[in-house]
């Protein structure tokens, strides 16, 4: 709680001059203290009442909970080892009268994968895992054909890309931009079948990207690691919403001769920094 109050008053207050009056947190799995938490408007733009209903922990959740355990998985874990991470925090809201479920996650890191394979393809399973077990306390609660007409987001940090733009160059010698698809990643749970939407396709291929990532120019890639998922019913309700990136605090930019262009991109931006989704409310 001292994390999210410290947010609200170094963040929100500077941003929008008040804070949000309704915060939610449950202490997860991490052991370092990474949480997720939700901070509600009392209210929205519009002036629609954003009443909470019940908020629910999904920490406790094991793999056999959930019939996913799997031979990649059985490399690290056990069946009845907890599914997330830190949690998948799930709030049945009602917004002005109609009602609304959020789930918050935070999936496993790219990091600290077997020494053998590359980090993120080391931990992929990990995630699946979670991106899986989220789509199935969905279609539980809602029913496998209920799901794409009811109103659910799910969002959080997923430390996965379907797809990236490579920086090629350098401050020196200018960049220059190339989109590429990955042939996988755990978010293709969601939408190999539009079982969920991801809203930021409605932005340029090129400016959609949440983090810069960077391992000396060689390795500069930028991508999106941070989501808001919406339901079918939902993406449909909202068909013309574009989310907004808020990729302030880079001190200078480039001339456009470097390529800044399309991307958004500043060579300043910090490695790793990342960049929080505004959705359209």
């Amino acid at each position: 709680m001292p994390a999210l109050q410290a947010f609200e008053y170094g963040y929100l207050y500077r941003m929008v001059g008040n804070g949000y009056r309704q915060k939610f947190l449950i202490e997860g799995n991490d052991r370092r203290g990474i949480d997720v938490a939700v901070l509600m408007r009392e209210q929205t733009i519009s002036g629609e009442k954003i009443e909470v209903v019940d908020v629910r922990s999904n920490a406790m959740l094991t793999y056999a909970d959930l019939d996913l355990f799997n031979d990649d998985l059985a490399k690290s874990f056990q069946p009845h080892d907890r599914i997330f991470k830190r949690d998948c925090l799930e709030l049945d809201l009602m917004i002005g009268g109609r009602p609304l479920s959020l789930y918050v996650v935070h999936f496993k890191s790219m990091g600290s994968g077997r020494e053998e394979a590359e980090g993120r393809t080391g931990t992929m399973a990990v995630r699946r895992a979670e991106a899986m077990a989220v789509r199935r306390i969905i279609e539980r609660r809602f029913g496998t054909d209920g799901a794409a007409s009811a109103s659910f987001a799910i969002c959080g940090d997923m430390n996965d890309y379907q797809e990236k733009v490579q920086v090629i160059g350098t401050r020196r010698t200018g960049y220059r931009f190339e989109p590429r698809r990955e042939e996988m990643s755990a978010l293709d749970v969601f939408s190999h079948d539009g079982f969920a939407v991801n809203p930021m396709a409605r932005r340029d291929e090129m400016d959609r990207w949440t983090l810069y990532h960077a391992r000396g120019p060689e390795e500069q890639h930028l991508c999106q690691l941070d989501y808001i998922w919406l339901s079918p019913a939902l993406a449909s309700r909202n068909a013309s919403a574009v989310p907004e990136i808020v990729r302030g605090g880079s001190r200078s930019a480039p001339s456009s001769r470097r390529g800044r262009s399309r991307t958004g991109f500043r060579a300043s931006a910090g490695t790793g920094r990342r960049r929080p989704i505004i959705a359209p409310s």
